[in-house]
């Protein structure tokens, strides 16, 4: 078996689990998906439990890598966490969307279904415990922005949450206003932090007056 076998694997499942959820990801569907035997599945993962941290793993780097590519091509080191967090799940026209990333409509979905999978299989969530502790680091090592934008990645997984309990629809027109009042807080931090900049180096700039 191929690399590209395994990819091709980790795909169907994540199809399947955006589709119909994760208690569809089963190795036969998972098999009839990706167009191979069952045993073809089993050689990469004997069990649901490895398939599922296997596409996990899987997903947890396409993911990181799609935000990566955002934030080094950003040339606004203010807020890029945030911004590039949001553009990744709701990217304001198709044009932002780029070669090899995860579709927008399946990754809401795949993060989604990975909820169930934290009470059914909680040990195999394990990568995308270690994604989310990196993305927090990351975060909050900006000492000016770390907690705003904290605050922006926590209001985009309570969106999916509400989408996990039935609240809201993967439709619903809220999601997309909620997106775009985060993006008008990012401007807004973005403008503070400027000013705030500004009234510093005017503050050092000034020379101090001689008795």
């Amino acid at each position: 078996m191929t690399a590209v076998t395994k990819d091709k694997i980790c795909e169907a499942a994540i199809c399947i689990a955006s589709r119909d959820g994760l208690l569809a990801m089963t190795l036969e569907n998972v098999a009839r998906e990706a167009g191979i035997t069952k045993g073809g599945v089993m050689y990469h993962f004997p069990s649901k439990d490895e398939l599922i941290r296997g596409v996990l793993e899987h997903f947890s780097q396409q993911c990181e890598t799609m935000l990566m590519r955002r934030v080094i091509d950003d040339p606004e080191p203010r807020m890029r966490w945030a911004r590039c967090m949001l553009d990744c799940l709701f990217p304001q026209s198709p044009a932002e969307s780029r070669p090899n990333d995860v579709g927008t409509d399946v990754l809401a979905r795949f993060f989604v279904a990975t909820l169930a999978g934290a009470v059914t299989s909680p040990g195999a969530m394990q990568p995308l415990r270690d994604l989310a502790t990196r993305m927090r680091n990351r975060c909050l090592s900006d000492p000016r922005d770390g907690m705003e934008q904290l605050l922006v990645w926590l209001t985009i997984d309570g969106l999916l949450l509400w989408q996990f309990m039935g609240l809201i629809g993967p439709e619903d027109p809220m999601i997309l206003k909620v997106a775009e009042s985060l993006r008008v807080r990012i401007a807004a931090q973005m403008q503070l932090s400027s000013s705030a900049e500004e009234i510093v180096t005017e503050r050092i700039a000034v020379p101090e007056v001689q008795q």
